[in-house]
């Protein structure tokens, strides 16, 4: 058992240090401002640190620090995290098709005052098709927060 946690740390470090090689990013920061932890908890470094360690041994917020370090805290980070935490709020102001919280995620996202409008009118439509799609009811409310952030940025772009 203690040796199967020292090859778990060991890999773990040196996965850190090949992340460390493609950024500047200390490595207490990627396991908070990266990853699934940085996702759930963006404004608590503790509760991020340890899902992201619990959830796959850190190797999520590893690889989106080493493959795509724009996402980690903040901009798209910052917008998932909104996602997840606001999910409810966001789901009837899009079934509205207006609402503080879909404001305030159209901002985050950094979404231009001029592109709102269409880009709110877009994603409703395809939000209103990913509600009614099979299954969608048996998701999990991380598994629905993804698809809405898939979305959004599909709409983005």
């Amino acid at each position: 058992m203690k040796a199967m946690r020292w090859i778990t740390l060991l890999g773990g470090m040196a996965l850190c240090v090949a992340a460390n090689a493609a950024t500047d990013r200390e490595f207490a920061d990627i396991y908070t401002d990266c990853g699934l932890g940085a996702m759930i908890a963006p404004n608590n470094d503790a509760v991020a640190a340890v899902t992201n360690v619990t959830w796959d041994l850190g190797t999520t917020a590893i690889s989106s620090n080493a493959s795509s370090p724009d996402t980690c805290a903040g901009g798209k980070g910052e917008a998932a995290a909104f996602i997840y935490d606001a999910y409810p709020n966001l789901e009837k102001d899009l079934a509205v098709g207006q609402g503080e919280h879909l404001a305030s995620l159209l901002s985050i996202a950094g979404i231009d005052a001029e592109s709102r409008s269409d880009v709110s009118i877009r994603l409703r439509r395809e939000f209103a098709e990913i509600v009614n799609a099979d299954g969608y009811s048996e998701r999990t409310r991380f598994e629905k927060a993804e698809t809405l952030y898939n979305a959004l940025y599909a709409h983005a772009g």
